[in-house]
């Protein structure tokens, strides 16, 4: 089971500390038991042992002490757990291409990282609970088979019984929960549609009549599915608290026909099995929390399976970078050209497994220079663009950094030298990354933008990113600025300015880039600037003209 052998795989503790701690508590309570039976009769005496209170003194402090211990031990621990399971799904994240994660979905993998994770955090300390249920039940059935043969065989058909059809009922009411979840996902993403959306509904009745209609009935079904199931579950409560209460009159009524000495045990036998209604109730409803942690592992485990296998199928973009891989690549500041040689890609699919293909591309972007790109929607642009940046990895030809080929090993070092803006890009209020800021400097950078009235940088952190977008798209290029790398790549980057801007931008802020010694590379199609450019290259077809 993936649980169990996460746990075995992944934990820091000795199991069979946690398990020898788990013991003492079921000892422990079973001791209390006993100790109180015990008093009883001697109570109805009217006598009282130091003897008895004594070991009920210690039989306290051990349960104290045991069930302290481990629940913070296995508390602590499953959440460490948790927690490497986040960061290696994190990892896989980071390294995997843009293929894999559009193949796999974001949203699985939010839902992996939220959903899936807190279903598991959630059922660890009921799964613990019961386990420690389960433990303490097997004392006390012994403590109740000392005391009477009968009534333990009785007790344990009855439960064995009970336990079945419970667990058979709760089978149906774990389905509907998931049933229950996946109606509620939905509503979550009419939701999203509904606020990200909210001017297309505005400016259309019939859209927003659509839309409304099916949250109105998502929200409804949900509401149904989510009434029934906890209809559902109090009505397995009550029918367990009957059960255990049927078996309290079987053993006050039935019992002593079968056997002449059970008058003497009587009390005792039936003080243990009331004992027992809480902690089989508690396992009875623990059992299902098993079962939710294994869906939940298993999506994740899923999940993490494709993206280590997609990641290890392009070594390439995840493999390590030495320090004699990024010794190789010249410094920054002396960073002069890059140039591609005899560059391909091609996407697999479309008809017959042939996709778009893009190359051979031969180019060169000189340091001091502003080179253009340009072509019609479907060209190859943005592919060109993530080969240059190695975000993806051509199929032949290659890329060099001032005639330093770029191979797998050096390919994150030579990453590491860009500062993007792309067309889909996502803008971070954090500056991650960055080096300490001269503050004036940020304020000049804000001013120079025309957003200093609306952004500030406090913290190592823009005040807002409640922006329109080209002035988010003006944020973007002061942080690439920060970042202070050699090269700069902008995807379009004045496609969402104003008039006014676009002049600045390509009249003011390219040249001064350029000034400042930087290989800038733009993605354009404003040609009533193409004459700023110092090189201009046309992609048509996936293959650059002329």
């Amino acid at each position: 089971m993936i649980l169990l052998n996460l746990i075995r795989e992944r934990t820091r503790v000795s199991l069979r500390g946690v398990s020898m701690l788990t013991a003492l508590s079921g000892i422990a309570t079973t001791m209390i038991l006993m100790v109180v039976n015990m008093a009883a009769e001697q109570a109805a005496e009217g006598r009282v042992s130091l003897r008895l209170l004594a070991l009920m003194g210690v039989s306290l402090l051990a349960f104290g002490w045991s069930q302290r211990q481990s629940d913070v031990v296995v508390a602590r621990e499953a959440e460490h757990i948790l927690h490497n399971l986040r960061l290696r799904l994190f990892d896989n994240v980071r390294k995997a291409g843009p293929d894999v994660l559009a193949d796999i979905g974001q949203g699985p993998l939010q839902n992996a990282l939220t959903q899936e994770m807190q279903t598991v955090s959630a059922s660890l300390p009921v799964i613990l609970t019961g386990i420690q249920q389960m433990v303490l039940l097997v004392f006390v059935c012994f403590y109740m088979a000392w005391l009477s043969i009968p009534a333990f065989l009785m007790v344990m058909a009855f439960t064995v019984i009970a336990a079945a059809v419970h667990l058979h009922r709760v089978r149906k009411v774990s389905s509907a929960t998931r049933d229950a979840q996946a109606e509620e996902n939905q509503l979550f993403g009419g939701l999203t549609d509904l606020l990200h959306g909210f001017k297309e509904v505005r400016m259309n009745r019939r859209r927003r009549n659509g839309l409304m209609a099916q949250l109105h009935g998502l929200s409804d079904r949900t509401r149904i599915a989510k009434t029934a199931i906890k209809r559902q579950w109090g009505r397995e409560f009550a029918l367990i608290q009957l059960a255990f209460y049927v078996m309290m009159g079987l053993m006050v009524f039935v019992i002593p026909l079968f056997t002449t000495d059970y008058h003497d045990v009587a009390t005792q036998t039936t003080t243990a099995a009331l004992f027992m209604i809480g902690p089989i109730g508690t396992l009875l409803f623990a059992i299902p929390s098993f079962g939710n942690a294994e869906a939940a592992l298993t999506e994740i485990s899923r999940l993490d399976d494709a993206l280590t296998t997609a990641n290890d199928g392009q070594v390439a973009p995840n493999s390590n970078v030495t320090d004699a891989d990024t010794a190789a690549l010249p410094a920054k500041d002396a960073i002069s050209q890059i140039a591609l040689r005899d560059l391909c890609f091609a996407y697999t699919g479309g008809v017959e497994g042939r996709g778009f293909a893009l190359g051979p591309l031969n180019a060169t972007f000189n340091r001091g220079e502003v080179t253009f790109i340009t072509g019609g929607n479907g060209a190859g642009k943005s592919t060109m663009i993530s080969l240059l940046t190695g975000l993806r990895v051509a199929n032949s030809g290659g890329i060099t950094l001032d005639d330093v080929h770029i191979t797998d090993a050096r390919l994150q070092a030579y990453r590491d030298n860009f500062a993007t803006v792309f067309t889909d890009y996502h803008l971070f209020g954090e500056l991650y990354g960055v080096n300490a800021v001269d503050p004036a400097r940020a304020e000049a950078l804000l001013e120079k933008m025309e957003i200093a009235n609306k952004v500030k940088l406090v913290n190592h952190a823009f005040s807002t990113t409640d922006l329109s977008q080209g002035q988010r798209k003006r944020l973007m290029l002061i942080t690439a600025m920060l970042e202070d790398k050699p090269i700069l790549v902008l995807d379009e980057w004045a496609a969402d300015q104003d008039p006014h801007f676009r002049k600045i931008f390509y009249e003011t802020l390219l040249p001064e880039l350029r000034d400042q010694g930087k290989i800038v590379i733009c993605v354009t199609h404003d040609d009533r600037w193409f004459h700023i450019a110092d090189r201009l290259y046309h992609l048509r077809d996936g293959m650059f003209e002329g």
